[in-house]
């Protein structure tokens, strides 16, 4: 099984909670979660503990809402399993 399917939803949401400062549902943009750049690069970090991998800055600024940062993570997530 690989960390892509052991990284289900709720796995990531998990994640995303122990920093976010306030309750959260997809279409909230990061602020209104509590979030902000550092806690995002936190969260990046915790799911990927490789420190090779590399985080495009062109994606992450992308990213507003959860919503987009679960699809973003899931991306790197993906994309860490298919360089194994």
């Amino acid at each position: 099984m690989s960390r892509t399917d052991d990284m289900t939803v709720g796995g990531m949401d998990s994640v995303i909670e122990r920093h976010a400062r306030l309750p959260f549902e997809d279409h909230f943009l990061l602020a209104e979660a509590g979030l902000d750049s550092l806690s995002v690069l936190r969260i990046a970090s915790e799911l990927i503990p490789d420190p090779d991998q590399e985080i495009d800055p062109t994606g992450l600024a992308a990213v507003r809402t959860v919503g987009d940062l679960r699809q973003w993570l899931h991306g790197l997530l993906t994309s860490v399993e298919s360089v194994r």
